[in-house]
This record gives C-alpha cells, structure tokens and sequence, in this order.
C-alpha cells in the first residue's frame, strides 16, 4: 500500500497543474481505491470522479485490462459462523482485504447467495424478497423495494433463484427474481418478476419459463457478457440445457448441452455439472463428486441457442482432496474448494497446486471474478 500511496502522490503533483480535459482522461485510467481517495483533492477533481462520463469511460478502460481484475470471496467461519467477505487488492492475490457486508443481512439469514458480477455490481439475496444490489469496490449499497405484485393464489412460495444483468439499451440494471410456487395440488409453478434500477420498481413477466431451474449450491448459474444470465436446468423432455434470460430483450431461451458429456472414458458414470464464465465464454465443468481423485472435464461455448454450439477445452486432473470447482482465475487457473474447506488454485501449465488461505464451512465458500468500477447503486 505504501508504494500505491507514494505513487498517487506522483499523479497529484504531476495532474494539478494540466488541463482539465488531460485530468479527466489520466483518471479515467486509474483504480478505483485511488480515485475514492482523489475525490478530497479539489472541487474539480471531485466533480470529475462523479461525472457519468468519466464513470462510463473509466469502466470501458479497466474492462480492457487483465491486471485490474480481483477475486471477492465470500465464506462462513467454523468456528465463530461469522459471515466474512474479502476482495483482493491486486491481480496476484498475495493480498486480500476484508470488506463490510451491508448491514441489512448482518445475521438474519443463515446463507446469502452472491450473485453477479456486473460492470462491478453484484447481487446478495437471502431469500424472496430480501435482496440488495451492491458495490464492494466504493461500499455502496441498495436494499430492493420488496415486490408488491400479487402472487399466484392457492400457492405457496417455496423458494427462488435469481438473476442479474444490464439492459444496454436502456442504460439500466435488472435483477430477475424467479419465484419456485406450490399450488395447493402440489405442482410447481415460476412466477418470475423483473426489478428496474432506473426505475425502482418490480414488474411482473407474463411469458413462459421453457425449463426447470436445477436448484442446489452444486448447481450454479453465471452472467454472460453482462446482458444475459444463465442457469443449469431441465427443459419437457428433461433434457439438461442453459436457460437463459436476456435482459434487454426480457426473453428466455434454451441451448442444449454436449450430447457426450456423461461419459468418462468407457465407463457411464453419474457426474455434477457446473457452469462459470471463463475469460468471455461460457463453460461446462463436468466431473463425478463421489470419486476420490477427480477429472474435471471443461466445455466451452461462445453461442447460446443453438445445438452443437460446445467445444470440449481440456480435462483437468486427476486432482485429489478436492470437493468441487469454483471458478477460474484470469490465465485459465482453476479454482476449488477442497476437502477441508479450504480455497486453492490449480494451475494448468505447470499442473502445480497452491492454497489461498481461506477456511471457511465446507459447501459455504463462493467467490466470484471481480472487475472494480465506480457505478453507484443509488
């Protein structure tokens, strides 16, 4: 940090004296913990770090560069039970800071979901209705406006799975929530509502949902390319797909996947299947969690709707002591949990193991892949 601080000194020497037009591109070019610190430098400085301009011109910028990408993770102590979120200050993940989980969770709910991220937004539900759309980069946080639309009568809600994304061509964020209803002759029904940021308000969708989200901490969903989300589910013919849900066009569509992907080797075996972006694609992790050593499988595709649309990347292991994968890191390292609850981090090209240093209850670390930005929520 002292060497981050010695350099910003640098930058505020050098820029006071520049015009205001060279000010605002060097800024737009600099991380987010330095810029929340340059906004008590002047007026002008401060003003320029909240002009929407410079938001959205400082977010294109640091989405170009691999460096400024950061791992926020989320996990339960075994001991204490404490909710512990941390955010890693560079890409080399040799230093993690710990992070304030908004208050309104604090311990009303015993697992909260980490949903996102998107443009540095990400999505913490505790259970239908008890939602907040956050920003760990400036610690700004929004609790949604619980729904007022009517539910489905003669039913029950019985549990949820959500969504997050940016609809591009209104400038606006949206968390879909998909409501899991039990009518009273025990057949699930979705209603699904839609929540404008721009707006403040929930609406409800009145189209069909062409599949039944797989529900369970094994069964994962993603964002891809910031305007589409995804789920692991089944379609009629209980077939596995990607459902997804575009959030400009407020459409959900299926894409089918590997028709192969069941078998290791010879042998047919009964395999967990996970979906996590990696880099700007979308991909299928397949592997058995009952074995002892394990293979892991990844599938990628970069189309979604249409058949034979996956290429199969690579096969990773066998790896021993680990639990499941949690995602990949940003040169292609995969990134797992393994039998003691603890995060570690494989990485392909010199098929090395290294442990993180986190420990948390086994089945309650989450992480996601974080670009930082400065977008306010409120």
């Amino acid at each position: 940090m002292k060497k981050q601080e010695k350099n910003e000194r640098i930058y505020i020497k050098g820029a006071m004296n520049l015009p205001e037009d060279v000010i605002f591109e060097i800024l737009t070019r600099l991380p987010v913990t330095s810029l929340i610190r340059f906004k008590c430098v002047c007026k002008l400085w401060y003003s320029l770090i909240k002009n929407p301009n410079l938001i959205s011109k400082h977010l294109q910028n640091l989405s170009r560069k691999k460096n400024y990408v950061r791992l926020l993770i989320s996990r339960r102590g075994n001991i204490t039970n404490k909710r512990v979120v941390s955010l890693s200050i560079n890409d080399t993940l040799d230093v993690f800071i710990n992070q304030d989980f908004p208050s309104y969770f604090n311990d009303k709910f015993g697992h909260v979901r980490h949903i996102g991220p998107c443009n540095g937004i990400v999505c913490l539900c505790g259970y239908p209705d008890n939602i907040v759309i956050w920003n760990p980069s400036i610690r700004d946080y929004k609790i949604l406006p619980q729904s007022q639309i009517q539910r489905l009568v003669g039913s029950t809600v019985r549990g949820s799975d959500f969504g997050l994304g940016f609809d591009s061509k209104r400038n606006d964020y949206k968390v879909i929530q998909i409501l899991f209803c039990l009518s009273n002759d025990r057949v699930v029904v979705y209603q699904v509502e839609i929540y404008s940021l721009n707006e403040n308000i929930w609406k409800k969708y009145n189209g069909i949902v062409p599949a039944k989200i797989k529900y369970g901490y094994i069964s994962w969903s993603m964002i891809y390319k910031n305007e589409i989300f995804c789920w692991l589910a089944q379609n009629g013919d209980n077939n596995e797909v990607i459902l997804s849900f575009n959030m400009s066009e407020e459409t959900f569509e299926n894409t089918p996947l590997p028709s192969n992907i069941g078998v290791f080797g010879e042998q047919e075996i009964r395999n967990i299947w996970v979906i996590v972006p990696l880099n700007e694609s979308i991909s299928l992790i397949v592997y058995c969690l009952k074995q002892v050593e394990k293979y892991f499988d990844i599938w990628v595709t970069n189309e979604l709707g249409v058949k034979n649309c996956w290429t199969k990347l690579q096969r990773i292991g066998p790896l021993s002591k680990v639990e499941r994968p949690l995602g990949f890191w940003k040169n292609g390292e995969f990134i797992l949990e393994n039998s003691n609850g603890q995060l570690v981090i494989y990485d392909p090209a010199n098929q090395e193991v290294k442990t993180l240093g986190f420990y948390g209850k086994r089945g309650r670390l989450e992480l996601v892949v974080y670009k930082e930005s400065l977008i306010s929520v409120n």
